[in-house]
Formats: structure tokens, C-alpha cells, sequence
């Protein structure tokens, strides 16, 4: 598939021109010396304009970039549910991505990691939303188990990998009511192999890592540090670096392994990897060596085509974690979980979402709005709009309540002057203000603030009216139906 097709050369043969002129003697018989020139003069043009064209010919590399631009892939968003061999459901195309140990660990069936990469061809975007392995699940509802252990009791029930993957996709679907179309299942050696491939990746490291209980070998530790700054990782640091959970936490190490992946992105742009069949093939050959997945090589390849073409701001990283304490207003964006007594749970280390009951264990309603926000808007936070929220209740510290829930689905509430009281006006209903601009559309964040936050309330596009920053495009004007928040 990947091998070049080659035109041999064709050099210039002397015969040509002998047997020509034995033709020319020949025919000086029959023929007047008009046509006998003419004939003569024409045949010499055609043996020599087909000698040049077939000597250019020869010039042309039919490499993989030749036969890509002729991809049935359509790129056409009216088309591509038509054309694309692509699964894909409202415009999206969702892989399940799990990295695992394999045979080289006491728990190779274990999913050490699972990622959800969301593919918007609509809004150009890509949504990577990490679950964390000890979040608890519900499956079916008369058990329930951590979610990295799912895959591993399917698979020692069954002995099959699709029959395993099913599992888990099955459990994903009801956390964020999204199809999986592919997984991606890999092994930690497939990591070296690459990242050795493309001679390192560059990252730019947000904060220092000292890690003095990192898994060395025979069941030993070592210590494990990086800094701060943009630096180039060799697949040794690039391992350590993502799986380092000790010195900080599985959520922020959830992130790291996000930043990972953008980092590889970037590297095999900058390398031009799509016009390489020799790299592509290379990479290949580790991919069906370390990776088990239900996608074709032509479906990566379009994939691809599509990936290169889309801007940074618009891949978006995100989890879920625990970074919030009761009555606190200052609680991080995602905080969605929470950590239970480990002796209610037979002294497992797990996490459980909000609302979780041991009567209702699959209450996914929180991660369902916001996963929705994610995978269906994910342009919220590419736009980062800033959100000022007004009272016009008599409750006391309304406004700072939802600012408060309303940043764990990462809207931004600025931390000044974005929360009011305007109690000397009276509404019918809770209200979201907003304006745009004449070539701009409504913004994905006042689309996702009305179908998933306030779904009852009115959407008025005007001038937002109690702002203090000019700036300001969007406001929330909170009424007496404030209970009917879907926070």
C-alpha cells in the first residue's frame, strides 16, 4: 500500500531515428517532396515530444501524498455522513482511548487510563475528556465496580477484546450519553517506540514535579523530577511524565497525558508525516505491533487529514476531580466528584460522582450536563466569554451560588465586579442577556448555558444592561424560578 510505484526512464533510442529514415528513402518513390517533408518533419515532432513527455514521467513520485489527494474522504460537512466511511453521530466521531500495561505488569488488564476524544467536524474541534480509573460505576445496576475494572472483568468473562471494549462503552455511554464509534487500546511500549520515532516531543511544562515514589524496578522507587519551562522529553522522561501521580494526582497526571498527545500532534505536523510513506509506514508497523483498535488504516489516515488542519485553541483538555470543600466558594472548574469513607467500600480507593445514592448508584445527571457541554460545545472555552450574574431575588448570596456552579462547568465568572443584586427590577422569568456582534453567531456559550444550565428561561439577544465593563456580552439575570436551575 505504502511501496512507490516506479516509471523505469526511457532513454533515446538511435533505431528510432534509422528506421525513420529507412521509412523517408523508401517512400521518396511514391510520394512528392511536399508530403515527403511533411510526413517527415511531423513523425520527428511526435517521437520527440513523446520522448520528453515520457522522460518527465518518470520524474513523478507517486508517494502516499499523491494518492491521499484523491481520499474518498469528503470533508464537506453536508456530504460527510454520506461519503466518509467515518462513523459518526450529530457531526461527531468519539474513540475510546485506553492505555494499559499488558503482560508486563501484576494487572495488565487493568485500564490504567481512559481518554474520550471527541472529533467535531462541525466546529473544527476536538474534545479530550479523561475518566478518572477509580471512579465508581453502576453495570449492571444489581453491581458496581470502579470503572478501570470493567474492561477486565469483561474481558476474563468473555476472552474477548470487542465483547470487553462493549463493556466499558456501554458504561461511558450512560456517564455522558454519547456514542463510542472506535477504541484505541494501547500498551506503554507502543509510547516509547513513538515518541523515539519523531526524536522526542516538546512540551511545555506548567509546574515542577518532584516524585521520590516513583515505580522503579523490582518493586523498588526512584525519584522522579522536571521543571517548568518548554523542553524537548525523550520517551523515558515523556513515560515518567505521564504517569507520575504520586508527588500530585491522578487528576492532574490525567492532564498531563492530554498534553501528551497535543505534543505528538504537533511533532507530526512539524515533521510533515502525511507526505513521508516511509515514516507512515513505520509508524504503522508499531501501531499494529502495540495498539489493538477496530479502525483501518485508511479511516486514520482520513482522520488525520482532518486532525492537521484544526487550531490548537480549539483542542480542548478536561477531567473531573474532587478540588472543593463544602460551602466553599472557591472551588475549581470540573469538581463533580467526591471522595466517600474507604471503609464503605471494602477500603477501596474510589470517587463518586454528585448525587450518587446506594440506592440509585447510576445517577449520572451532573457529568451528563456536563459532558454534554464538552463534547457538543466545546467552543465555550476557545471563546471564554466573561459571565456577570445579577440577583433579583430577595435569597440571600443567590448570585454567588450559581457563580460558584457555574465555574465547575468552566464558564468564567470573573472574580470581580461579575456579581450584583438588581432587586429594583422584577422579571417573569430568569433571563440570559446577551449581544454579538453583526458577522457573529450566537456564542456556543450562550447556546450552552440555555439548553443545559437554564433550559427554562428566556434568551434575549440586547445590550447587556448592568455590567460595569462595556465589554461585557453576556448576563444572567436570576428570578423566583431559580429552583428550576439544572446545576
Amino acid at each position: 500500500m505504502f511501496k512507490k510505484t516506479k516509471i523505469s526512464k526511457n532513454k533515446l533510442d538511435i533505431n528510432n531515428l534509422i528506421n525513420i529514415q529507412k521509412w523517408f528513402i523508401k517512400s521518396k518513390e511514391n510520394s512528392n517532396n511536399f508530403l515527403r517533408y511533411f510526413v517527415l518533419i511531423v513523425l520527428i515532432i511526435v517521437w520527440f515530444l513523446w520522448y520528453i513527455a515520457l522522460k518527465e514521467v518518470s520524474k513523478i513520485k507517486f508517494d502516499l501524498d499523491s494518492i491521499l489527494s484523491f481520499s474518498w474522504f469528503w470533508l464537506n460537512l453536508e456530504e460527510i455522513e454520506k461519503k466518509s466511511t467515518i462513523k459518526t453521530t450529530n457531526w461527531k466521531t468519539n474513540i475510546v482511548i485506553i492505555w494499559r500495561w499488558w503482560d508486563e505488569n501484576d494487572a495488565p488488564e487493568l485500564t490504567d487510563s481512559i481518554l474520550i476524544a471527541s472529533i467535531n467536524y462541525k466546529n473544527k474541534s476536538i474534545s479530550m475528556f479523561s475518566v478518572p480509573r477509580d471512579l465508581y460505576v453502576a453495570y449492571p445496576t444489581s453491581w458496581a465496580w470502579k470503572i478501570n475494572e470493567v474492561y477486565f472483568r469483561a474481558l476474563r468473562k468473555t476472552k474477548d477484546e470487542f465483547e470487553a471494549i462493549k463493556s466499558l462503552n456501554e458504561v461511558l455511554w450512560k456517564i455522558t450519553w454519547e456514542e463510542m464509534h472506535y477504541f484505541v487500546n494501547l500498551d506503554f511500549n507502543w509510547f516509547r517506540k513513538i515518541i523515539d520515532s519523531v526524536w522526542g516531543i516538546n512540551i511545555d511544562v506548567p509546574n515542577q514535579i518532584i516524585d521520590n515514589t516513583y515505580p522503579g524496578p523490582n518493586h523498588s522507587y526512584i525519584t522522579f523530577k522536571i521543571n517548568p519551562w518548554l523542553q524537548t522529553l525523550d520517551w523515558k522522561t515523556a513515560l515518567m511524565y505521564a504517569r507520575s501521580r504520586h508527588s500530585t494526582s491522578d487528576f492532574d497526571r490525567s492532564l498531563r497525558q492530554q498534553l501528551i498527545i497535543k505534543a505528538l500532534r504537533e511533532k507530526f505536523l512539524s515533521l510533515d508525516l502525511l507526505t513521508s510513506p516511509s515514516k507512515i509506514k513505520s509508524i504503522y508497523a508499531i501501531l499494529q505491533e502495540h495498539v489493538i483498535t477496530n479502525l483501518d488504516l485508511w479511516q486514520m489516515i482520513d482522520l488525520a487529514l482532518f486532525l492537521k488542519d484544526i487550531p490548537k485553541e480549539n483542542i480542548v483538555s478536561s477531567n473531573l476531580n474532587d478540588w472543593c470543600f463544602y460551602w466553599s466558594y472557591t472551588c475549581e472548574k470540573w469538581w463533580f466528584l467526591y471522595v466517600p469513607l474507604r471503609a464503605d467500600f471494602g477500603w477501596a480507593s474510589v470517587m463518586l460522582q454528585e448525587w450518587w445514592t446506594k440506592s440509585n448508584p447510576s445517577n449520572y445527571s451532573k457529568l451528563i450536563n456536563y459532558t454534554n457541554i464538552v463534547f457538543n460545545y466545546p467552543l465555550v472555552y476557545a471563546e471564554n466569554l466573561p459571565i456577570n450574574i445579577f440577583n433579583s431575588t430577595k435569597v440571600s448570596w443567590l448570585a454567588q451560588d450559581v457563580a460558584t456552579s457555574l465555574k465547575k462547568y468552566w464558564f468564567n465568572i470573573p472574580d470581580k465586579d461579575s456579581i450584583w443584586n438588581t432587586s429594583w427590577d422584577k422579571y417573569e422569568k430568569s433571563k440570559i442577556l446577551y449581544t454579538t456582534w453583526s458577522w457573529e453567531e450566537i456564542p456556543q456559550t450562550v447556546k450552552a448555558l440555555e439548553m443545559f444550565i437554564f433550559w427554562w428561561s428566556e434568551k434575549v439577544e440586547v445590550l447587556p444592561k448592568y455590567s460595569k465593563n462595556p465589554q461585557t456580552k453576556i448576563e444572567i439575570i436570576i428570578w423566583d424560578d431559580y429552583k428550576n436551575l439544572n446545576f
